[in-house]
């Protein structure tokens, strides 16, 4: 759905949070997380709407009416926030000078700084940054 990778593939229920609040983006994922779920094009009196509520269903049949659609699940979604906190303390201490150690990072979210390396590495290419020079001449 995504093109940009940058962007999570779950992205909308961020937008699904923004648009309706917090408390909604919770219901959803409390009673339908986790599920493939069929999208209605009308919210009144559809199943999802008695388990979500109609302002969510209507939310969601303004973007994903007709079709199937996966909804992640709290745990996913609490390790996909993680994910983008992380990349965002990678962000802000820099893709090429760095200003915190990979160490750093690493303690503070509980993963290796090897990881760290590796996804410092992917973003660089993911912004278009390429940190060195190539080692040889790339004659014909």
């Amino acid at each position: 759905m995504n093109a940009r990778a940058d962007l999570p593939k779950d992205a909308w229920i961020d937008e699904l949070e923004r648009d309706l609040g917090r408390a909604a983006a919770l219901r959803l994922l409390a009673n339908a997380g986790g599920q493939r779920r069929d999208i209605p094009k009308r919210a009144e009196g559809s199943v999802l709407a008695a388990e979500v509520g109609t302002d969510v269903v209507t939310w969601l049949a303004c973007r994903f009416a007709g079709t199937t659609l996966d909804i992640p699940s709290p745990w996913g979604r609490e390790r996909q926030d993680r994910a983008n906190a992380l990349r965002a303390a990678i962000l802000d201490a820099g893709l090429t000078d760095p200003r915190r150690s990979a160490n750093v990072i690493a303690t503070e979210f509980g993963v290796s700084a090897k990881h760290v390396h590796n996804l410092r590495a992917k973003m660089r290419k993911e912004y278009g940054m390429v940190p060195y020079l190539p080692l040889f001449d790339q004659r014909d």
